[in-house]
């Protein structure tokens, strides 16, 4: 392939990211990126089926009643060990921020600041959030030159990466619910006219009607509306998000979307790359998962795009006293 026909490809794409809210290239990645993307994600999508975060618990507030009612109403297909642990992060994250509760009920927090299961579909589908770029793979897909086109082309050159992640959705999973991305969600409507975050898929897998291919809602951004709460029926107008292993598809976090079911008898897997526009709250801190060797061996862009450089400096007043 030419570089003018990449060129062009490119510019349609930016088009219909514009106006459809979603868009597709295939053949990004060859056979042995498309290999090598499985094998990596296979074994951190494992690691996390049985090796996930558990750093210990905290004390009880009033406030746990209405959270793990929340928890266990949003989550209703997580096995209960899992749903036990996320109630443990909620209790240990308080108690490192200083016991500090939210001024508002659960419904109402930022999705940013709460412990989600990662295991859910009654023990098939795997989430892995916050994965730093530091494999190789991962950091060719981070700064693949065409999705960074594409993200920045919506987003300005300065954009960053607010989270990474894989996901593997186990068979018999059931259709997931219409949303829009974080922090739309806490926005009144009408929702901005302009992009805050967009989301990006790297199929390890072919992705099919029937194996859980992500679903969309062509120009629904243009709404500027948020679809019902906890709604997953059939929308009109929706698509599945189709393309074979190693297709990039990106859309814009106002379109409106969800996961497919998968009715078929294997997992349908993906990583995930969430760029915002700078001042936007990330949804992950990725510095604080990069070793100072990791960091040195990545490319200025993508240091900055996992948030050096990209964040407050410090700014120290006096030291407060001890007592």
């Amino acid at each position: 392939m030419t570089t003018e026909r990449i060129e062009i490809k490119v510019e349609h794409a930016v088009e219909a990211l514009a106006e459809d809210g979603y868009t597709v290239i295939e053949g990004l990645l060859d056979d042995a990126e498309v290999d090598e993307l499985r094998e990596v994600s296979e074994r951190w999508i494992e690691r996390q089926r049985h090796e996930r975060y558990d750093p210990g618990d905290g004390p009880t507030h009033p406030d746990d009643v209405a959270i793990e009612t929340y928890v266990h109403n949003m989550y209703d297909t997580a096995p209960q060990e899992e749903l036990e642990r996320v109630l443990r992060l909620f209790r240990y994250n308080r108690a490192a921020n200083r016991h500090t509760p939210w001024p508002v009920p659960i419904e109402q927090v930022l999705k940013n600041f709460i412990p989600r299961p990662e295991i859910e579909g009654h023990g098939g589908t795997v989430y892995v959030a916050s994965t730093p770029p530091v494999e190789p793979i991962f950091a060719r897909l981070v700064e693949d030159p065409t999705l960074l086109r594409l993200a920045r082309s919506m987003l300005g050159d300065d954009c960053v990466l607010a989270d990474m992640g894989l996901n593997s959705i186990g068979p018999g999973t059931d259709n997931g619910n219409w949303h829009v991305d974080v922090p739309l969600g806490q926005l009144p409507e009408p929702l901005p006219d302009f992009p805050l975050t967009v989301q990006n898929v790297w199929m390890i897998d072919d992705f099919t009607e029937a194996n859980g291919a992500t679903r969309v809602v062509p120009r629904s951004h243009l709404t500027r509306r948020k679809p019902g709460w906890n709604s997953g029926g059939f929308e009109e107008e929706e698509i599945a998000i189709t393309g074979p292993a190693g297709s990039m598809a990106i859309w814009l976090s106002s379109t409106w979307h969800k996961p497919g079911a998968n009715v078929t008898d294997r997992a349908r897997r993906a990583v995930l790359c969430y760029f915002s526009r700078s001042w936007v709250k990330g949804y992950s801190d990725l510095r604080s998962l990069v070793t100072e060797k990791q960091a040195a061996a990545m490319s200025p862009t993508l240091r900055y795009l996992v948030g050096f450089s990209a964040n407050a400096p410090v700014r120290r007043g006096p030291e407060p006293d001890s007592e």
